[in-house]
């Protein structure tokens, strides 16, 4: 094979790499965390993330989560289940 071909097939390579790899990593995991709390996400206020250990508040507020590391970002209010002292709170009736 002609050295320039080879180095073309070589530079095409390790340009893919670099184009796969950070797709990769930005994935969520497989499964579920198997740590989760007893108790984590009630259905009735919450549902929990299929992968990530997260609670999704259903009421998309910034009041929607109580506790220390409650997050309210892009519209949504949510935790992660090694937050001890964080929960939704209900929508409050009109």
């Amino acid at each position: 094979m002609h050295p320039i071909l080879n180095y073309n097939y070589s530079v095409s390579f390790v340009l893919f790499l670099l184009i796969v790899s950070p797709l990769q990593s930005g994935r969520a995991p497989n499964a579920k965390p198997s740590d989760l709390p007893e108790g984590f996400c009630p259905k009735e206020t919450g549902i929990s993330t299929a992968t990530t250990g997260e609670c999704m508040c259903n009421w998309q507020h910034k009041d929607g989560c109580v506790g220390s590391g409650c997050q309210f970002q892009m519209g949504l209010s949510w935790y992660h289940y090694s937050c001890a002292d964080c929960r939704c709170v209900p929508e409050p009736k009109q």
